[in-house]
């Protein structure tokens, strides 16, 4: 690629000279290459430990009399250079020739190569050449794919074993990665974000562990905080990505969602900018409450002058597509949130004493003036504002479909049913209103209002009946969704009310009469109804949440206050934003502030910490108070002061009330001696709590009316303020939240993984330590192979430009029902993790001949679901890694007999095949053992555990296969004509192939399936119906005719009588399905006798590929022995040959007997001929009418078809086999090995790490 010219100005020994011109010098770096010499070792690490990251391959300009030289193209591969320098050669060597001057050469020079990189980075991604260089060199040592991004690169040393190893550490998307080379020896560490455990950093070494105890520690003299942020963030959307979608464990980016207005120039990697956006948008939406598609663009120093203080203060104004916003360098001295549709004007103030500090004044459309000054340069500002203004777009109600549906929006409940407060109870509320006006006077109203430490205060204090809806909507920042999607919540409604049969709905309308059930609003229709509303169209908004028990009872507090549509929008600020993934399935946001409540007892209250630990309580109660914000555990009257400071703190105020709760039990608890005593001391203080300013009147519950006071809410939270205000910060919660959400999904896994093991701790093969390493390298493989997968289909389809704010999911019926069998399910393997498995973990997988996972795969997948379960898992690898040697020789045998050995793939092993460098992926494509034939694919097998593929259906199909290869039709044809046919309705056993959905299946022919049809026609209907489903297919081909008209099941249930015989003569060495060679993997220990019965003869050609594949399996090593026994196998397949009468004609298949009774004396048969029935005739005469059409043809086939029955009558007996293998004592130690699988498996993980293999 051209790049800008960079001036050399001493030649460099690292390089070496590959082309050569009079002004120009194709150069090659000395460490890359195949070269490995003593000069290529030491440039190698030189550019190692000096993080000099150049590029293999440059362009210099130079000329003869100068010294100094220009870098004008880097290359990456040699391809890309040699590009560079043909296209040198073709415009500029000829040109150049013609100059006198050198200047003047490398004037013009210098100008063109200016040119081509203007004009080749018009298009770019913005990124630097050295950021190219550097994203390549990525991709080629961990063979990363084309979709992994590359973050950024830190020099850094890796200190293993307190060896240290100077390298560079790779940040990508969802990798960090380690490469180092010192003196010819390479280093490669992987490491998935999303397996990491822990990440610190101690000054500037930083430490990661990962979920299956690896650790590594970095250290690094630069960058080592910013590196440490990065890898934090990106874990962090790593694990998000796991909790929201855990079938896409990829991380995406989207850049264009993080432009900015003013494209700032920069060094840094435009993704790495592109993150910093991220995080700084994320903290920017929390800290003021703005809806979750705002991205900030900037922000500027600046003072703003408060009027009720008289003073300006010091901060930073940020700016956003829709928002103008304003935060004092003082925590809580004062913020402004100002929407940009509110703004009127934007005007310099030049005048007064103060006109020399760059002031601005802002003037809102209720004509309030916001004025900054010492603005560090006021132009700019006042640009940017002015351009998003111009972009600004305001929703406006748009039209809607029309539903019949008669509904209006309930205003609040509170209007409706009028609580009777005490006159003292009136008059505090008088006083707090007055209090409020007052401050509104003072500081503002509504959205733009002055957010200062005094309203905190008063929202402490208690905030009025009257005015809880307006506060609530602004400070929880619902009003700013509702503003933007007006109309959604009217759609909403009336689509879910259409809704009919959804369990949401069921669970919805089961919780309903549970919602305050205390409150007569929700003893009504108007209450029940709303809140039915409000739950429903919530569920429809976000699938992914869709109705959450807890949802009822926080929804029911809001409609008390504020309007229908309000409380649904304080609902979604509530589940999507404040409290961030309480309501998903299995709580897991409750959950991970349940580990961060945990680490904050530890924190504050040590010595009650290890006793509640013990006790088990902080697991106990964190649920029920954080989900229902101790509504369902305090009193209605005072959680309702606690949901007034939750809005304005968010989840800070819930663990400051736990804190100072426990805190105040600490001796009753410290006395406690399990965990049901300690739960009652809790419950007893939580009902006692009590609301001495907003007292509704007495109730009849003799229970609620027996309760001890024991603290009021004033006092709760204004002693949680004072104690731990302070210590508890926004960013300390966040720090502990990421912490905990990545061993919270741990311990999910940790969770599953103890179950499976505690049901599978029987079984024959592996021990407890072995399960648990089984399951997660299993759990470490499906997710490589997600993310390939997931990385493949975003390169195939890119995602569509359309955003969508919520994701859809399956509804909540489905995942209830995935919930109860998901831990199983987590660990079921398709073909890819298996084969996988199966060649990293087993010793068969020296068998090269033969896919023997592949075989082995489909007799374990007895339901052809394509999946095997972890009880089948466990019992394929864990007999392959036994020390069975008998049941291991058994499998061995089954998996060469047909089906699973088919015979193309036996055809295709005796023809030698071209040696190419796609080899090994071939070896592992299941369908490269397959031709094009169907009868002949994976396809085309019976699923192992097919009942109803009986003889008739295996008769019938043999039948009319023999029938088109005497009218000479070939499989292709045959398949040919299935697929133009369309799929007709077949009796029970012939309908269930024609519909089966495994992957182990093909569709049977259409003259079968027209055969059924004829044979399901009702006796009423008739015989045309029959007649035409018949001649359906035989109007396709002329030749079929004859044969399709008269192959109905009435007319051939001879030839399939006859047929049924064949088969039970032809068992011997064929197998009738999987079902009968899968018995071995259910019953392993009966020996060799056990199933001896059900097991088929073997073919002298599968046995020869058998015997292939155990000298591979022994090391290629076949001693005398071997050889021997080998030997003795052909004798005994020769002995067992049977020379039978071939079958020449359909009129002897049709026959009675087997064909076996031997001629009398006088050449008559022994049995008494009988009359041939009607379809004998038919076929006689069919027979001739094929002869004659066919002529030599025919009797040419079936001689051939003659001496091909007689080599095909070789075979051997299982019994056979194994007495004489168990006599090779060399074998017999082979088998007998085991293998460690717990060695195995730590070894195929250092593979991962190391890069040392290729995943999928």
């Amino acid at each position: 690629m051209w790049i800008q010219p960079k001036e050399l100005l001493l030649p460099s020994a690292f390089w070496i000279a590959e082309m050569h011109s009079r002004y120009f010098v194709l150069q090659k770096r000395r460490s890359h290459g195949e070269s490995r010499g003593f000069g290529s070792i030491l440039v190698g690490t030189y550019d190692s430990m000096m993080n000099t990251k150049p590029p293999p391959y440059r362009i210099l300009h130079q000329t003869p009399s100068s010294e100094v030289s220009y870098e004008i193209a880097i290359g990456i591969t040699q391809d890309e250079i040699v590009k560079d320098w043909e296209w040198l050669q073709a415009n500029l060597f000829k040109v150049l020739d013609e100059m006198e001057n050198e200047d003047e050469v490398t004037n013009f020079t210098i100008c063109k190569i200016q040119s081509l990189y203007t004009q080749n980075n018009q298009d770019s991604t913005g990124e630097s050449a050295d950021v190219k260089v550097m994203t390549s060199q990525f991709r080629q040592i961990f063979k990363m794919p084309e979709e992994e991004q590359l973050v950024n690169s830190y020099s850094a040393t890796y200190v293993k074993n307190k060896i240290p190893r100077q390298g560079q550490l790779y940040i990508s998307m969802n990798h960090v990665c380690f490469y180092s080379y010192m003196l010819g020896q390479e280093i490669k560490r992987i490491i998935r974000c999303a397996e990491l455990e822990d990440i610190s950093r101690n000054a500037n070494t930083i430490y990661l562990k990962t979920t299956n105890n690896m650790t590594y520690n970095f250290t690094m003299l630069f960058n080592a905080r910013e590196a440490h942020l990065l890898i934090e963030q990106l874990n962090k959307m790593a694990i998000k990505q796991l909790i929201h979608d855990p079938d896409s464990p990829v991380v995406d980016h989207d850049p264009s969602n993080f432009a900015r207005l003013g494209n700032k120039v920069s060094k840094k990697p435009v993704l790495l900018r592109d993150l910093t956006a991220r995080q700084k948008s994320e903290e920017f939406r929390i800290h003021f409450r703005l809806p979750q598609s705002e991205i900030i663009d900037g922000k500027i120093k600046a003072n703003i002058w408060t009027p009720y203080s008289k003073r300006f203060n010091a901060g930073y104004i940020y700016l956003s597509p829709n928002f103008f916003c304003f935060r004092s360098d003082v925590k809580d001295l004062v913020s402004v949130v100002i929407p940009m549709k509110t703004i009127k004007s934007v005007e310099k103030k030049d005048d007064g004493q103060q006109r020399f500090d760059n002031q601005i004044v802002i003037i809102t459309s209720e004509n309030v003036p916001f004025m900054f000054a010492q603005i560090v340069d006021r132009d700019v500002l006042i640009s940017k504002i002015t351009d998003l203004l111009a972009r600004i777009h305001i929703p406006v109600s748009r039209e809607r479909a029309k539903y019949d549906i008669s509904w209006s929006k309930q205003t609040a409940l509170m209007n409706t049913f009028k609580t009777q407060f005490s006159a003292d109870i009136v008059r505090k509320q008088e006083e707090k209103m007055v209090r409020w006006e007052a401050h509104f006077r003072d500081f503002g109203r509504g959205i733009g209002m002055f957010r200062t430490t005094d309203v905190i205060n008063l929202i402490v204090e208690g905030i009025p009946d009257q005015l809880r809806q307006e506060i609530w909507l602004i400070f929880s920042g619902a009003i700013h969704d509702k503003e933007m999607n007006p109309g959604l919540y009217e759609d909403l409604v009336e689509k879910a009310a259409c809704i009919k049969n959804c369990f949401a709905h069921d669970e919805i309308d089961r919780d309903l009469p549970r919602s305050l059930p205390e409150h007569p609003a929700f003893q009504s229709t108007d209450g029940i109804g709303a809140l039915r509303r409000v739950l429903q169209a919530y569920a429809l908004r976000n699938p992914q949440v869709g109705y959450c028990q807890a949802m009822n009872i926080v929804s029911s507090v809001f409609l008390l206050f504020c309007d229908e549509e309000n409380a649904f929008w304080m609902l979604a600020s509530l589940c999507e934003n404040l409290l961030p993934d309480y309501y998903k399935d299995k709580v897991v946001g409750a959950q991970i502030d349940q580990g961060v409540l945990n680490e904050l007892v530890e924190t504050h209250l040590p010595d009650l910490h290890g006793h509640l630990e013990k006790l088990g309580v902080i697991k106990m109660i964190s649920i029920s108070w954080f989900l229902t914000i101790f509504m369902s555990v305090i009193s209605y009257e005072s959680s309702l002061h606690i949901l007034d400071c939750f809005f304005y703190e968010g989840a800070k105020i819930i663990f400051m009330i736990s804190l100072q709760i426990i805190e105040w039990n600490r001796d009753k608890l410290l006395r406690c001696q399990d965990d049901g005593e300690a739960m009652l001391v809790l419950q007893h203080y939580l009902e006692g709590i009590y609301n001495p300013e907003y007292q509704v009147p007495p109730t009849n519950d003799k229970r609620k009316m027996e309760r001890t006071q024991t603290q009021t809410v004033q006092t709760l939270i204004h002693e949680a303020y004072t104690k731990f205000g302070e210590e508890l910060t926004h960013q300390r919660i966040d720090e502990l939240r990421n912490k905990h959400r990545r061993l919270t999904m741990r311990q999910f896994d940790i969770d599953n993984e103890k179950t499976i093991v505690k049901a599978y701790v029987q079984n024959p093969y592996f021990n407890r330590s072995e399960l648990h390493m089984l399951l997660t390298i299993i759990r470490e493989e499906k997710h490589a192979l997600k993310s390939l997968q997931q990385q493949q289909q975003k390169a195939q389809c890119p995602l569509s430009e359309m955003p969508q704010l919520l994701p859809q999911s399956p509804s909540r019926a489905a995942q209830d029902a995935a919930a109860s069998i998901g831990r199983y399910e987590a660990y079921c393997v398709n073909f890819e993790v298996f084969h996988t498995l199966f060649t990293e973990l087993t010793p068969w997988r020296k068998c090269v001949s033969v896919d023997i996972g592949e075989k082995l795969f489909r007799l374990t997948d007895k339901k052809g679901t394509g999946n095997l379960d972890i009880g089948q898992l466990i019992n394929a690898l864990g007999l392959v890694c036994s020390a069975k040697s008998m049941e291991k020789l058994k499998l061995l045998f089954v998996l060469h007999l047909p089906p699973l050995l088919s015979k193309a793939e036996i055809e295709r092993s005796r023809r030698p095949r071209p040696r190419t460098k796609d080899d090994a992926e071939e070896a592992f494509e299941a369908e490269d053992f397959f031709d094009n034939d169907a009868s002949e694919s994976m396809e085309a097998l019976p699923s192992p555990s097919d009942h109803n593929f009986d003889a008739d259906d295996f008769a019938l199909v043999s039948a009319t296969q023999h029938l088109h290869n005497l009218a000479g039709i070939s499989g292709n044809t045959f398949m040919d004509l299935s697929r133009t046919t369309p799929n007709l309705s077949l009796n029970s056993n012939a309908s269930s192939l024609l519909q089966r959905n495994s992957t182990f299946y093909v569709d049977l022919p259409a003259a079968l399936q027209d055969l059924g049809a004829a044979r399901m026609t009702p006796p009423g209907a008739g015989a045309d119906a029959a007649a035409g489903a018949a001649s359906a297919a035989a109007a396709a081909d002329p030749l079929l005719l004859n044969v399709e008209t008269i192959s109905n099941f009435s007319q051939i249930s001879d030839l399939v009588a006859a047929t049924r015989l064949e088969r039970a003569d032809s068992n011997a060495t064929d197998s009738r399905s999987l079902g009968s060679l899968g018995y071995l993997l259910d019953q392993p220990d009966e020996g060799a006798s056990g199933s001896q019965h059900s097991i088929p003869h073997m073919r002298k050609e599968n046995f020869q590929l058998l015997w292939r594949s155990i000298i591979e399996i022994m090391g290629l090593v076949q001693d005398e022995e071997m050889q021997r026994a080998y030997e003795n196998l052909l004798e005994l397949g020769n002995s067992n040959i049977k020379k039978e009468p071939s079958l020449e004609s359909f009129t002897q298949l049709n026959m009675g007997g087997s064909g076996d009774e031997q001629p009398d004396s006088n050449g008559n048969p022994t049995t008494p001929a009988a009359e041939p029935s009607s379809t004998t005739r038919l076929f006689v005469a069919l027979e001739e009418e094929l002869r004659q059409a066919a002529g030599g043809k025919a009797r040419t086939e079936s001689s051939s078809s003659s001496s091909t029955n007689i080599s095909e009558s070789w075979h051997i007996s299982i019994s056979q086999f194994i007495a004489t293998v168990l006599n090779v004592n060399s074998i017999v130690r082979g088998f007998q090995a085991p293998t460690q699988i717990s060695e195995q498996i730590e070894q195929l993980q250092k593979k991962r790490r190391k890069c040392l293999s290729t995943n999928y």
